[in-house]
């Protein structure tokens, strides 16, 4: 099958968007010339963006744009084939109004999109990593099985930034905390952060804290806790922003969040701290990364809000020791 337009839906989460990534790497590939598009709510817009094998990127939210224009860009793509990597009713509506002759969706019908798909892909959901689940489209159209490569390409502004911000004095190597997660369960305590962010200062690590408005709080306590070696920046960046200060440092510590699995994606190592989810279907993808999860019988639950406090027994000095040895430090 030759191909010369292709779109892409999968319009959230972050994390989710980022482990789809490697689809368009494996697509441009399989038909380097091909022109790939791909539809995107806004919170993830940014990192696609910066993906070097996407063409164009068509954003929507709810509510938010006019249908009539959605559909007059999705019509402007011509795409031949639609990837819905979101399989939600939502989604394979939109797939169906670009007017792709073949629409590609997950088997199963769990998720709602299974009527509008014409043609369907069966990947092991449950016990593979979700970015070899989504591999499992562009392999249906022939892609081969490379090392998956997200493709990102931070803008030289983000670079520079992010250099400067993680440079310490005499070389010191800068730790990215990331404390943020949408959901409560998967919450590593701000006060274990802020242990974590004592300790790495008496090692003479620097740390900078990210994430959004919403962890400002959190960021203000755990930077409280080490003011002289530790900068918080929530609240202050944008994603792009973000992505260039975390590219910068030596190693990131985070939930399972978007922004852990960017600085995955952008070959940063990682150490996520794991509760009610499974790393071995979200964990960091790659060599190189640490998951921590405490030993509790109900690991994994899935649920958003548990009277288990799975993480919370998570200690910092667990945390401490694998920085140590992720960075080849002495105990």
């Amino acid at each position: 099958m030759a191909l010369s337009r292709i779109l892409i839906v999968k319009l959230s989460s972050l994390g989710d968007v980022i482990h789809a990534l490697p689809v368009a790497g494996a697509l441009r590939r399989r038909f380097p010339g091909a022109r790939i598009s791909w539809l995107v709510g806004p919170a993830a817009a940014g990192v696609v963006t910066i993906c070097r094998h996407v063409d164009r990127v068509l954003t929507w939210a709810p509510g938010k744009r006019p249908r009539l224009d959605l559909l007059a860009d999705l019509r402007r793509v011509q795409p031949q084939v639609c990837l819905d990597l979101q399989g939600l009713i939502r989604t394979s509506c939109l797939a169906q109004l670009s007017g792709a002759r073949w629409r590609i969706g997950f088997h199963t019908p769990q998720e709602g999109g299974f009527p509008l798909c014409n043609l369907r892909v069966i990947p092991a959901r449950t016990d593979i990593h979700a970015v070899d689940a989504y591999l499992a489209f562009a392999r249906f159209l022939g892609a081969d099985r490379a090392a998956p490569d997200f493709g990102l390409d931070l803008p030289l502004q983000a670079r520079q930034m992010g250099a400067r911000t993680a440079t310490g004095s005499a070389g010191a190597p800068t730790v990215a905390l990331l404390p943020g997660t949408q959901w409560e369960s998967k919450k590593w305590p701000a006060r274990h952060f802020a242990d974590l962010a004592f300790s790495l200062g008496r090692l003479g690590l620097r740390s900078v804290i990210l994430g959004s408005g919403a962890d400002r709080e959190a960021g203000a306590g755990i930077a409280a806790a080490a003011p002289s070696s530790t900068t918080d920046l929530t609240g202050c960046t944008s994603l792009i922003e973000s992505a260039g200060i975390i590219a910068s440092c030596a190693l990131a510590v985070g939930n399972d969040s978007g922004p852990m699995h960017l600085a995955a994606a952008l070959g940063v190592p990682v150490i996520a701290l794991f509760g009610p989810t499974d790393p071995v279907r979200t964990g960091p993808y790659g060599a190189g990364h640490i998951a921590i999860q405490a030993p509790v019988p109900c690991l994994r639950c899935r649920r958003r809000r548990c009277a288990v406090s799975c993480m919370e027994r998570i200690t910092p000095e667990l945390v401490l020791a694998a920085v140590r040895r992720r960075l080849g430090l002495s105990a």
